[in-house]
């Protein structure tokens, strides 16, 4: 599939893109860039270009833009199936680490004991975290994760 530039420029120019790989190496010259309408949004598709090559856009006379290619990122349906389980050591510290201790907490093992609750990890013996219990007549407190 081939891989489509932007650019942005001044309406009904005739503009063409070079690609060049990052050592400077030219991968294709003058590529027809289209405006679509009369926007001054000119769009081309490449199969040649690849993820950090330069891209320079010219109107015939000049070199009127250029940046670096940055495919769009897609996740795919089972995307997710593929980032790490793996377990936090103590409390979490990044989004994925949250995920799992929240998981942990709703659906493995709790045990709420002498004014601690405590979770565990995956083996169900070894405690992940713990969290000091205060409790009055009317308030219950749940102190934060160590």
């Amino acid at each position: 599939m081939a891989n489509e530039l932007t650019f942005g420029h001044i309406p009904g120019e005739i503009i063409t893109a070079g690609i060049y790989a990052p050592d400077g190496t030219e991968r294709a010259s003058g590529i027809n860039v289209t405006e679509i309408g009369s926007t001054g949004i000119y769009t081309a598709t490449s199969a040649d270009i690849q993820t950090g090559d330069l891209v320079i856009f010219n109107d015939g006379t000049d070199n009127v833009g250029f940046g670096e290619y940055h495919p769009a990122g897609i996740l795919s349906l089972d995307g997710l199936d593929s980032v790490s389980i793996a377990e936090p050591s103590g409390k979490a510290s990044n989004f994925r680490e949250m995920v799992i201790q929240l998981w942990r907490r709703f659906f493995g093992k709790v045990v709420l004991s002498d004014g601690q609750l405590a979770t565990y990890k995956q083996d169900g013996a070894t405690v992940a975290t713990t969290q000091q219990i205060d409790e009055t007549a009317t308030l219950q407190t749940q102190g934060e994760a160590v």
